[in-house]
Formats: C-alpha cells, sequence, structure tokens
C-alpha cells in the first residue's frame, strides 16, 4: 500500500515538470528564434524503486530540440536567419551569447544590436555603421554604402546539448565549445527571421494528455489514502 502511494507520486512529479515545459513551449511558440524543449524520464524507474534517495528526486532531464523553425519574410535588411547549423555571437556584461534569434537593428551610435540592447558580436569588433544604406549578404559581410565593414560572428558547438539556456532565445556555452564558422561555412538569408520550432497543437495535446494522467494520480492516490485509513481505523479496534 505504501509502496504504490510511492509510484504515483513518482508518476506524478514528471507530469508537473511537462505541463511546465510544455506551457512555457506554448507560450514562446511566436518568439523569433526559440527552441523548444523536452523532457526525458530517465530517473523514473530510480525513484520508484529507492524514493528516500535524494539523488532519485529529479522527475526529469530536460533537453532542447535545436531543429529549424520556418523562415518568415520581412524584407528588413537587418533581419537574418542562419540556414543550416550556427548561432549569431551576442555580447553581454556577462560574457557571450548565442542565439538564432537574427532581428537586429541600429542604436542611436549606429551599433548593430538585439532587440534587447545586446550589441552583436563582429569579426572586427565594436563598429558604427552610420551610412545611407546597411545590408547583410549572404555569408554574413556587413555592407554599409556599398563598402564591407566587417563580417558577423557565427559559431557552431562540438555538442549543443551542453548549451545552457539562460534567456528565452540566448544560451550560454557551458561546456560546450564554440567553434568559428568560416565564409564559405555560413549561409544567411537576408530579409527573414527563423520562426519558433515550436508547434502550438502539439503542445496543447502534450498539456491536455498531462492534465488527464494527472487527475487519474490524483484520484489513485485518493482512493489509496482512504484505503489505508480504514485499515489504520480496523487496525485500531483490535
Amino acid at each position: 500500500m505504501i509502496k504504490g502511494l510511492f509510484i504515483n507520486k513518482a508518476g506524478m512529479l514528471p507530469q508537473q515538470r511537462r505541463l511546465e515545459i510544455a506551457a512555457n513551449n506554448l507560450a514562446n511558440s511566436n518568439t523569433i528564434g526559440f527552441k523548444k524543449e523536452k523532457i526525458y524520464f530517465r530517473q523514473l524507474i530510480q525513484e520508484v524503486l529507492d524514493p528516500g534517495n535524494d539523488e532519485n528526486r529529479m522527475p526529469g532531464v530536460t533537453e532542447t530540440d535545436f531543429s529549424e523553425g520556418v523562415l518568415k519574410q520581412t524584407n528588413n535588411p537587418l533581419d537574418v536567419a542562419i540556414v543550416g547549423e550556427g548561432f549569431f555571437v551576442i555580447e553581454t556584461d556577462e560574457g557571450e551569447l548565442y542565439t538564432r534569434n537574427g532581428n537586429f537593428t541600429l542604436d542611436a551610435d549606429g551599433r548593430l544590436i538585439t532587440q534587447n540592447g545586446y550589441p552583436v558580436a563582429t569579426d572586427g569588433g565594436e563598429m558604427q555603421l552610420i551610412g545611407q544604406s546597411v545590408q547583410i549578404t549572404e555569408h554574413g559581410e556587413i555592407v554599409m554604402d556599398g563598402q564591407i565593414v566587417g563580417r558577423l560572428r557565427i559559431v557552431t558547438f562540438d555538442d549543443p546539448r551542453l548549451l545552457q539556456r539562460v534567456q528565452s532565445t540566448y544560451f550560454a556555452a557551458g561546456e560546450a565549445t564554440p567553434i568559428e564558422l568560416t565564409e564559405n561555412e555560413i549561409n544567411l538569408r537576408t530579409g527573414y527571421l527563423e520562426t519558433s520550432n515550436v508547434n502550438p497543437l502539439d503542445e496543447l495535446l502534450e498539456m491536455i494528455e498531462v492534465n488527464r494522467l494527472y487527475e487519474l494520480g490524483q484520484k489513485s492516490i485518493k482512493a489509496q489514502d482512504e484505503t489505508l485509513e480504514k485499515l489504520i481505523n480496523q487496525a485500531g479496534r483490535l
């Protein structure tokens, strides 16, 4: 009876995490460059067999799905989408971050920045893009008034699964090693943005399934709790 309660508890904890992840994915289904999360229940059997062990209390392991989103045309010359592998390099006070969100703009000083105000890294360091026209080529070259003045830094990683999400579309390298892509390895689409790779319908179905399983778990725990209470009361009369 007690073991049954532990089993039901072990089954409900991952469902809570599944619901959180599905809800967050759904909330970011329209976020440019967002990559959905997945959860794997590697620890569930250990939780059931040894519920008292703190090391087994992790309800699931999450991983980021880095599959590409659909490209959306904007015709904005500072909107850039990466085709294939790669991440834009973003400079912050805490160090470099990496993103697939190429929704860039120019600040008052002519710096290429993200919509959050972070400078976009180039091979020549910080530059002021003050001219009549600024464009970005398919190989990441920054062209101002017809002259190449720099190139976007685009990197890939030996193992993207090691990247650590720090904001919705920004990742820190963590234990992953960034690898600079050469000009010929870079493939960009100017005037396009990569949309989220979240399928809203999939996440809604996931949430419906999780809620159903969670309700079943609650009913099972309630039934076992009532049975246990009856057994205790009967034992007390003996």
